[in-house]
């Protein structure tokens, strides 16, 4: 029993030490995307922020910046000149949509600052200018990405596993379908297949759906057709997933390792960030249409498991493994669990919900069309809609969190 206590606890204390280091470089990049995409328009900046909550310390850089550290690692946001909120801060500063372009603010600020104090307030600039302000963060949160993976495709390269069938699972989805040992598969639903991982993805979000296959068996090509069922899986860190299944293995003696070179490195890491972008949407898309289950979505606490899960990869028993492996290994699945969160963040900014930095684009590009920017109480109801929607949507991911917790 004490030997169980000692574990799940060293678990713990691994995932919130994971975590604490994780999510604040991942906020940080984000709002540093918008901080320097701020500065290079020549924007004052009052305040830049990590977490919410008490400030644990704060400084003033040479620009009057206020730099915060905050208690709650949770967020972040720069606070604009002239901004009656904070970007990325949700609902610290009043009821308005923050840097959303409200015309009674305008007034107020045309009526308050002086012709200097225009010049370097945010809402006086060019609505490219303010959305490219707000797109940066998104954006920087990719680019971070697209750095953590060309970086460990150079460092350790990657095993490719081709698209060929070692084995079909008796009475699966992929026997009923006619797949032998031996195909090669070349395309699904018409896009080539690069490696039977990718195929693998594609499939787990497809369960329910019938997906056109051609393989190449021996001098031929043939045409199979599948529908993957939904079931319980195991994912690479030992968690239960539900997802589509195929019902097909990969065959072990085509297994290849490509290197890669810094050029071929960022435009494989570009291409893979594109891929789980790719990826995250159609999950999103099959959610909406109850093709998926929400309970299957995580909050912070969910992040922290895979941060954990992570971090400690390396050092499952084992034997001949030296300690250089066993670090290369978690700091290697380490980063990959970053790259893949820092995705999830800059593509859920980007939705289309007022509050988040999608929102904002979409004011702005009615803005950018209508030439004046959209009724203030349409703005102002449209951002409480999407605070609640927000709200609900943190309440439902910290409730799936404690469930899976008890379940586990």
């Amino acid at each position: 029993m004490l030997d169980t206590l000692l574990g799940g606890a060293s678990t713990v204390i691994v995932s919130v030490a994971a975590f604490l280091v994780m999510l604040p470089v991942i906020v940080f990049i984000h709002e540093l995307g918008h901080f320097q995409t701020g500065r290079i328009f020549g924007i004052k900046i009052d305040a830049f922020s990590i977490g919410f909550g008490p400030t644990l310390t704060s400084w003033i850089d040479r620009h009057g910046t206020v730099w915060k550290i905050s208690a709650i690692p949770l967020g972040g946001y720069v606070k604009f000149f002239g901004d009656a909120n904070a970007a990325s801060a949700g609902t610290t500063g009043g009821n308005q949509a923050g840097t959303t372009q409200f015309k009674s603010l305008r007034d107020t600020l045309e009526a308050s600052l002086t012709d200097e104090e225009k010049a370097v307030c945010f809402h006086f600039r060019p609505t490219w200018q303010r959305a490219s302000v707000v797109a940066a963060g998104p954006i920087a949160n990719f680019l971070l990405a697209i750095v953590i993976l060309a970086g460990l495709l150079m460092a350790l390269g990657r095993f490719t596993v081709e698209p060929v069938v070692g084995q079909v699972v008796e009475d699966s989805a992929a026997a009923e379908a006619g797949f032998l040992p031996g195909d090669r598969i070349l395309t699904l639903n018409g896009g080539n297949v690069r490696s039977f991982d990718a195929m693998a993805t594609r499939v787990k979000l497809s369960s329910g759906e019938e997906l056109t296959f051609r393989v190449e068996r021996g001098e031929d090509v043939v045409t199979l057709l599948a529908t993957p069922r939904r079931v319980e899986q195991v994912d690479g860190f030992g968690n239960k997933v539900v997802a589509g299944q195929l019902g097909v293995s990969a065959d072990p003696n085509f297994v290849s390792r490509q290197r890669f070179g810094p050029l071929n490195a960022t435009a494989e890491g570009t291409r893979e960030v594109g891929r789980i972008i790719g990826v995250t949407g159609r999950y999103f898309g099959r959610l909406l249409t109850f093709r998926e289950d929400p309970r299957q979505i995580g909050g912070p606490v969910r992040i922290a498991q895979f941060a954990g899960q992570a971090a400690s990869s390396g050092f499952v028993p084992a034997e001949d493994v030296t300690l250089a492996d066993r670090l290369v290994t978690s700091g290697a699945n380490f980063l990959q669990v970053a790259a893949l969160i820092s995705i999830s963040v800059g593509f859920l900014n980007l939705l289309p919900v007022p509050v988040l930095d999608g929102g904002h684009l979409m004011f702005y590009g009615y803005e950018a069309v209508a030439g004046k920017p959209m009724n203030e109480a349409v703005q102002n109801g449209l951002f409480r809609l999407g605070l609640a929607l927000v709200g609900t949507l943190i309440i439902f991911v910290l409730i799936n969190d404690v469930v899976r917790l008890f379940q586990s």
